[in-house]
C-alpha cells in the first residue's frame, strides 16, 4: 500500500520524530512509504531516507503565501500513485486533505500534536470542513481529542488517542559523563537541571528561570542547560540575565544528541503551560531520567505523581523551586523516579506500538 506521510518539515522536533518513528518500525512489506515536506527539509532528512524511504519537498514559491501549494502536492500524489495520507497538523491537514480529494485517495489519517486551545478561528473552521473527509483524526492524548471535539466540533466517532512512541534502543545507552561534561564546556560535577524544548511560550520557560533563583543558593554549583531554539530565545537570555543567573544558565541550541544529554541530567525539568503528549519526556523516561513535569494536557498520561516523576500546577515557579529542591536532596526518589520510569517507557510509549495503531487506521481495521 502506498502510504505518504505529510509534515511541514523534517526539522528537530517531537511531531517530527513521530514521522521518524512511523518510519522506521511501519512493517515494510505492507506498506511503501514516501515522507512529503510542504515548506522545507531538515535535520532528519538524512536518517529517513538512510532507510530507503523517499523524502520529497513541494515546489516552493520564491516569495509570499503559495496558496495554491495544494495542486502541487495534488501532483505529487499522483506521480507516487499514493492510497493513503497521513497529515500532521493544520496546514499538512488542510493542503493534505484538498490535494488527497483531487489525486484520489481514498483514506486519510490525520494527527492533531497539540496545541493551545481555542486555536484561531479560521484554523478551527478549516480543520471541521476537511474533517468530513479524513477516516480518522488522531488526538496523541486524551486531553486533545477532547478538546478536538469540544472546540472544533468534531464528530467523537472519528476521533481516536493514540500515544506517541519512541525507539527505546536509542536511550538504552551509556555515555562517558565526563567527556560529555567537557564537550558543553562544563567545569566541576555539580548537577545539571536539563530541558529539551522549542523556546516558546507554551513551554514555560521563564517560570524555570524564575524558579532557578531559590535553587541557586542551595546547590551553587547548579547548571540549568537548556536545548532548542525558537522565537524567545533573546528574551529569554535576557531574562536569566536580569534575573542575577546568567552563570548559571547555558542555552545550547537545537540538538541531534538529546540521549545522551538525557543521561547526563539529574533532573529533567518540563514546566509547560499547554501540551500534547511530549515526546521528549518519553525520551527522558526512557533514559532513565528523573522528571519534573506540569500537570497539562497529556503530560499525567505520561508521568504518574510519585512513580515515575513529579507533576506540579503551571506557571508556578515556587511549586517547581521546591520540587527540584526536594529531588536534589534526595538521591532515593530519583532512582525510584530513573527506574519507574524507564519500565513504564518499555511497557506503554514503544514506537512499535504507536506504529501499530496507526497501521490499523491504514488498513480500516478501526
Amino acid at each position: 500500500m502506498k502510504l505518504a506521510q505529510i509534515t511541514h518539515d523534517l526539522a528537530i522536533g517531537g511531531l517530527q520524530q513521530v514521522v521518524v518513528n512511523i518510519c522506521r518500525t511501519i512493517d515494510r512489506e505492507k506498506f511503501d512509504v514516501t515522507v512529503i515536506c510542504l515548506r522545507a527539509l531538515g535535520a532528519f532528512v538524512p536518517e529517513v531516507e538512510r532507510m530507503g524511504i523517499k523524502v520529497r519537498l513541494v515546489p516552493q514559491k520564491h516569495k509570499g503565501t503559495d496558496y495554491f501549494s495544494f495542486l502541487k502536492l495534488a501532483n505529487i500524489l499522483k506521480e507516487e500513485k499514493i492510497e493513503v495520507i497521513h497529515t500532521h497538523n493544520t496546514q499538512p491537514f488542510f493542503d493534505g486533505t484538498i490535494a488527497g480529494l483531487l489525486a484520489g485517495v481514498k483514506t486519510i489519517v490525520h494527527t492533531d500534536h497539540a496545541r493551545n486551545f481555542p486555536d484561531k478561528r479560521r484554523y478551527m473552521f478549516a480543520e471541521w470542513l476537511v474533517s468530513h473527509f479524513a477516516y480518522k483524526i488522531v488526538g496523541v492524548s486524551d486531553d486533545t481529542c477532547q478538546n478536538l471535539v469540544r472546540y472544533e466540533k468534531i464528530s467523537r466517532k472519528k476521533t481516536k488517542t493514540i500515544m506517541n512512541g519512541i525507539d527505546l534502543a536509542k536511550y538504552e545507552i551509556k555515555i562517558d559523563q565526563e567527556r560529555k561534561r567537557a564537550e558543553l564546556g562544563l567545569d566541576g560535577r555539580g548537577p545539571i537541571i536539563g530541558l529539551a524544548a522549542r523556546l516558546v511560550e507554551a513551554k514555560g520557560i521563564r517560570y524555570l528561570l524564575q524558579a532557578m533563583k531559590d535553587v541557586i543558593p542551595l546547590f551553587p554549583d547548579i547548571t540549568l542547560l537548556i536545548a532548542g531554539d525558537g522565537p524567545l530565545q533573546d528574551d529569554l537570555k535576557r531574562m536569566s540575565v536580569d534575573l542575577g543567573i546568567g552563570r548559571w544558565v547555558l542555552f545550547i541550541g537545537p540538538r541531534l544528541d538529546i540521549p545522551e544529554l538525557l543521561k547526563l541530567f539529574d533532573i529533567y525539568v518540563l514546566p509547560s503551560v499547554s501540551e500534547g503528549l511530549p515526546m521528549v519526556l518519553l525520551e527522558a523516561m526512557a533514559a532513565g531520567c528523573p522528571i519534573i513535569a506540569t500537570e497539562v494536557g497529556g503530560v499525567p498520561m505520561a508521568v504518574r505523581h510519585g512513580q515515575n516523576g513529579s507533576l506540579v500546577k503551571p506557571e508556578n515557579p515556587k511549586a517547581l523551586s521546591s520540587e527540584i529542591i526536594r529531588l536534589l536532596s534526595n538521591k532515593d526518589v530519583r532512582e525510584r523516579y530513573s527506574e519507574n520510569g524507564m519500565t513504564l517507557a518499555r511497557e506503554k510509549f514503544s514506537a512499535e506500538v504507536m506504529t501499530q495503531n496507526y497501521e490499523r487506521l491504514y488498513l480500516r481495521i478501526n
